[in-house]
């Protein structure tokens, strides 16, 4: 039996962030593979797949991360707003794709990459940690 999280600490805080970004390598993976072979043998010029792999790493990444905090929600009794996590993991990535150029983010995929998944993670997090339900 799961004790259910009473306080809201930055231990849980942590613990929910590192689950949401766990489940969004989960999605993101097979939203990779499955983008890939969706855009395979194309007429685009041999980058076909490689764009339908970033679009499934895209798109599936912050779903994952929403996923991943609404099953830790639900295994610890962890309550907070699920709105409130979806709308931070749709603006984590426009922040961060926006601010790509501005920032020189973008001289740098590891750097790109990185904040892309830690923003994501931490604004969707923040976001289902900020009120309870």
């Amino acid at each position: 039996m799961v004790r259910p999280i009473e306080k809201r600490t930055l231990k849980s805080f942590f613990w929910l962030t590192l689950a949401g970004a766990f489940g969004g390598f989960m999605i993101a993976i097979p939203g990779i593979l499955i983008g890939s072979r969706v855009l395979a043998d194309n007429s685009l010029g041999g980058f076909e797949d490689l764009v339908g792999a970033l679009m499934g790493m895209v798109i599936g990444y912050p779903i994952g991360v929403v996923l991943g905090i609404l099953v830790f929600s639900k295994v610890y009794k962890y309550r907070g707003t699920i709105w409130l996590a979806v709308l931070g993991a749709i603006i984590g990535p426009l922040i961060i794709l926006g601010l790509a150029e501005p920032l020189n983010l973008n001289v740098n995929p590891d750097v790109l990459l990185g904040s892309y998944f830690l923003v994501t993670a931490l604004l969707s997090s923040a976001g289902f940690h900020l009120i309870k339900a």
